[in-house]
């Protein structure tokens, strides 16, 4: 009876722990691999994962195991801080720089990985102890991370008061006599010079005159047409392929048009929106973007030209990608409320 409830107990704990290896990644989850972690850029969630050995002589054997419990959590928060720093928070910089240019935000982010849970215990067969730990991207560390004066204002805008008119005076100037200018002594007009008349120079005979050039007409340029595939109607939320761009994932991405002028992220998100459902999600093909709950039921897609910044996290569109993308906003409110998935 015994040998049996241990067989189940070891059944069980094999099962938890295949559970938290499924739920690590999905098949159409974008997933970064880093030297201390994973991040799960589709999911919001990165996770580290640390060993801990049992003592050489341990009182017990469930003292041995809680013991390298406690030393796997303790590893597995280091690589999780260490994997925490190196995520990309916009083109010009990751975690790390802020934290060495803030003590408040160091001890912040400190507080946020001390705090992260665990999702996978594993017992090895020499005593030894795998612990995966995992923490959100979104919320707590983009709370940190955001600066206060990022994003569209949530308030009413007041409009500007009127300027207040102003009253004439009741007191009128008196006029000055005006002075007779002293008259000037008139001088007479130069005589004019007429300048001779050209006389056209003939070539030598038998020569056939040079025809002047006729001046070029200026190229009319070519309209550069929308690749945007959308069913119509009100869009629902924006799929940007960005496959084959060299594109990096960051918390803070931005869409830029082919002359670099911004057309999402603080602009047009409120800060608390990205607080809580972060700028943009990511997807590994268009497929599972297009059918990703961020964007519901009638997103539009289209396909992003280039990668800029110098990490390459902000994704360039056309012109006239551009210009239809800002048409489709002005209609509803999807990039407003962050729906918005990459696609890298």
């Amino acid at each position: 009876m015994k040998k049996r409830s241990l067989i189940i107990l070891v059944i069980l704990v094999l099962a938890v722990s295949g559970l938290g290896a499924a739920q690590t990644a999905g098949p159409g989850d974008a997933v970064e691999t880093t030297s201390s972690g994973l991040i799960n850029w589709t999911a919001g969630e990165i996770y580290a994962t640390g060993i801990g050995a049992p003592p050489a002589q341990p009182a017990s054997v469930a003292q041995a195991r809680a013991m390298a419990e406690r030393a796997a959590y303790v590893v597995a928060l280091r690589n999780l801080l260490e994997a925490v720093k190196g995520v990309r928070v916009d083109s010009e910089s990751t975690v790390e720089n802020f934290m060495v240019t803030s003590d408040v935000i160091r001890t912040h982010v400190d507080g946020i990985v001390r705090g992260a849970r665990i999702t996978k215990t594993r017992y090895m067969a020499d005593g030894s102890v795998e612990v995966q730990v995992a923490m959100p991207l979104r919320g707590d560390l983009m709370d940190a991370l955001v600066p206060e004066n990022f994003g569209r204002p949530t308030g009413p805008q007041l409009p500007k008061p009127a300027p207040v008119p102003q009253k004439p005076s009741d007191v009128k100037p008196i006029p000055q006599p005006s002075k007779p200018e002293p008259s000037k002594p008139v001088t007479p007009p130069a005589p004019e010079n007429k300048p001779e008349p050209v006389k056209p120079t003939l070539p030598p005979a038998g020569q056939v005159p040079e025809k002047k050039p006729e001046p070029t007409k200026p190229e009319t340029p070519v309209q550069e047409a929308p690749t945007i595939e959308f069913k119509g109607g009100v869009a629902t939320g924006l799929v940007i392929d960005g496959r084959g761009l060299g594109l990096r994932p960051a918390l803070l991405p931005k869409i830029l048009d082919n002359q670099g002028q911004e057309i999402y992220v603080g602009q047009i998100v409120t800060r608390t929106n990205a607080v809580e459902q972060g700028v943009a999600g990511y997807a590994r093909d268009v497929s599972a973007a297009e059918n990703n709950f961020r964007v519901t039921d009638n997103p539009a897609v289209l396909k992003g030209i280039s990668a800029s910044g110098s990490s390459r996290t902000d994704i360039v569109v056309g012109q006239a990608d551009a210009r239809m993308l800002r048409q489709l906003s002005s209609k509803g409110d999807f990039l407003q409320y962050c729906r918005v998935i990459i696609v890298y």
